[in-house]
């Protein structure tokens, strides 16, 4: 008897702690890529553009900015990462980006180059089609006796081309 209310306690505890951890990713605290676009800034961004093309760019840019978050920049390991060339034409492209991004991210003393989050702040159509995207990243500040995160604002340029979303290095 007592063993069976032992086990039947370690369920409940293992459903709860289950039910918590899935809700708490799910909840309203939680960060959404792009939440801040309303439906009809969304019309008005995409009118211009294939079907296909708008669906697709705030799924594809989520992924591209959630795998650079957290990741050291100043690194040859992230330099190299396959997972992040393949948003880029070219490896030239790919080189100038992250040099660009590496520059300011440095100069905004980031820690370490490593962001540890980037915020989507807004989406307004650029030069021949591309779309601009205003960022905000958010990193641990590296000058000393500073214990507040400093943050960078960042305005990266995305191409519809031959069928998929390229990310476009601006000049160095």
């Amino acid at each position: 008897m007592i063993g069976s209310t032992r086990i039947r306690a370690n369920l409940r505890c293992i459903a709860l702690l289950g039910f918590v951890s899935t809700t708490g990713c799910v909840g309203p605290s939680a960060n959404l890529w792009a939440g801040s676009l309303s439906e009809a800034e969304r019309a008005v961004i995409f009118h211009n553009l294939p079907a296909e093309a708008g669906g697709s760019l705030i799924t594809l840019s989520g992924i591209f900015y959630e795998r650079i978050a957290s990741r050291r920049f100043n690194s040859l390991a992230t330099f190299e990462d396959p997972s992040i060339r393949q948003f880029f034409p070219t490896l030239a492209a790919y080189s100038d980006y992250y040099a660009a991004l590496v520059d300011a991210l440095d100069r905004a003393n980031i820690r370490f180059n490593r962001p540890t989050e980037i915020e989507l702040l807004g989406i307004e159509v650029g030069p021949a089609g591309s779309l601009m995207l205003s960022l905000r990243f958010v990193g641990r500040n590296d000058l000393p006796l500073r214990w507040w995160n400093a943050t960078l604002r960042r305005t990266d340029e995305w191409r519809w081309q031959d069928g998929r979303w390229w990310v476009v290095p601006g000049k160095v």
